[in-house]
This record gives C-alpha cells, sequence and structure tokens, in this order.
C-alpha cells in the first residue's frame, strides 16, 4: 500500500492540489493528512472539502484546533468588553 502523507497545508489550494496530483502520478492508494489544512491561507473551506473528496484521513493540528475553538472565544471576548 502507498500512503502519500501530508501536512501543514494552511489552506493552500493550489499547493495541495498539485501535491494531490503527484500523489496521484504515483499511485498512492490512501491520503494521511497530519493537520493544520486550515489556517493562514485563502481557501479553508475548498481545502476541507478537497481533502473529504480524496477521503483524506485526517488529524487536526494545532491551527485546526484553533479554529474550532474561535466560536467559544469570540464569545468570551465579546463578554469580556463593556457595552
Amino acid at each position: 500500500m502507498k500512503i502519500a502523507l501530508i501536512g501543514d497545508v494552511h489552506a493552500n489550494l493550489p499547493a495541495l492540489d498539485a501535491v494531490l496530483a503527484d500523489a496521484a502520478s504515483r499511485k498512492a492508494d490512501v491520503i494521511w493528512n497530519v493537520g493544520d489544512f486550515v489556517g493562514m491561507g485563502p481557501f479553508p473551506d475548498e481545502v476541507v472539502k478537497r481533502l473529504k473528496e480524496k477521503q483524506a484521513i485526517s488529524i487536526a493540528g494545532n491551527y485546526d484546533e484553533e479554529v474550532l475553538s474561535f466560536p467559544q472565544k469570540a464569545k468570551e471576548w465579546a463578554a469580556s468588553k463593556k457595552p
């Protein structure tokens, strides 16, 4: 079994597409994403969708955890401000 191991995509869809094309050319059987697929770059939604389309096995990285915790942090920040 050939495994394409990727990480630190950081919402860079063009780079992800290039890596996925290379993995396909090498006939990778599965894609393992070791995290940080969102954060910094301009295409977080598209990157998540592309990895889902490719049935990548993914774990959340520290940037991914920050994005997931943002709604709670935003509420805490707003509650700390004076009206």
